[in-house]
């Protein structure tokens, strides 16, 4: 998950102090006027709301949160980060005086990038449900709210997978692993719900060959869809080895770093990626969080809206060659 920068928690902070400013001095202009509400939240209710937060994206988030521990901070206001790819040049030098005489030549240099958008969704509440809520410690009603959270969440989880088209800034867009035109593709030709030991070790292993051939040798994190993953956990890997499961067999691969259940993975397909700042990057703008929308007059909503400014850049070298794969049955 995400975690927010000083600066990042201070804008939050200083957003959510502004609303209580402004719900104060709505009800000192107010009084006795009309009627409405123009009462603060307290921050309890930031505090359970903020937690209810976090549990959702532990809930749905699997495969983004596992690769945002590569993340990069960004400025709120930066519309599109752009990479480099460097192409080889220049030669190497060897000697016993340490005069360079190696021949010098121009880098050529390219430039890639990756929107990063903000995924918002708003609930509401009555005036009047705030007023009844006053006197329960603010336990308002969560459905709308948890439901805007998982959206969001749901959301982030998609693009890191699938990409988002929709979002094209000057032809950058958003690419998942799915989707990145350089993502190295392979088939496996199985029901991995199914297949047998050998077979995934197969599987398994053609991920790695993939990545072997794009000159990435380092151990790669692998992401299942969660039945196949089960259905692994829980089969022996053959008869001769009654004690081991296929999943405790594929774990002993060497170049496996880790092997995850998600969701939102397709059935019967194997997504692969060495994790490393080189191959792949969790632009950061803001994480998920749930915001205060201004009020203007006591009978207003309370209108919140959870957004989150997050973009997944998969990255590639000058050979277009990519540390991450994508396997299908067929």
């Amino acid at each position: 998950m995400l975690r927010f920068t000083k600066e990042q928690m201070a804008f939050v902070a200083n957003e959510r102090d502004a609303f209580n400013k402004s719900m104060v001095a709505m009800g000192v202009q107010h009084a006795g006027m009309m009627v409405g509400n123009a009462s603060p939240l307290p921050k309890d209710a930031w505090g359970v709301w903020d937690t209810e937060g976090v549990e959702i994206q532990r809930e749905v988030l699997a495969v983004y949160n596992n690769l945002a521990s590569l993340n990069k901070s960004m400025p709120i206001g930066k519309l599109v980060h752009h990479f480099q790819t460097v192409s080889d040049s220049g030669s190497v030098n060897i000697s016993l005086d340490g005069r360079g005489k190696a021949k010098t030549d121009q880098a050529m240099i390219d430039y890639y990038g990756t929107p990063l958008p903000i995924v918002d969704s708003t609930f509401s509440f009555g005036w009047r449900q705030v007023e009844a809520a006053r006197s329960d410690g603010y336990n308002l009603d969560g459905a709308s709210r948890n439901n805007s959270m998982r959206r969001v969440a749901e959301k982030l989880e998609d693009m890191v997978i699938n990409g988002d088209p929709s979002i094209n800034v000057g032809g950058a867009t958003i690419y998942g692993l799915r989707t990145a035109p350089n993502r190295n593709t392979d088939t496996h030709g199985f029901d991995l719900n199914g297949a047998t030991g050998p077979q995934w070790v197969a599987t398994i292993g053609a991920v790695l060959e993939n990545l072997h051939d794009a000159n990435f040798y380092a151990d790669a994190t692998i992401f299942l869809n969660y039945a196949d993953w089960f259905y692994a956990s829980r089969t022996d890997y053959s008869t001769q080895y009654p004690n081991k499961t296929i999943l405790q067999r594929v774990q002993e691969i060497a170049g496996v770093a880790e092997i995850v259940p998600a969701s939102k993975v397709p059935v019967s397909e194997v997504l692969g990626i060495v994790k490393r700042s080189d191959v792949f990057q969790m632009l950061n703008g803001m994480p998920m969080v749930t915001r205060p929308i201004m009020r203007l007059r006591p009978e207003d909503d309370y209108v919140f809206n959870v957004m989150a400014a997050v973009a997944p850049e998969f990255k590639f070298d000058a050979e277009l060659q990519a540390g991450y794969v994508q396997l299908t049955k067929a």
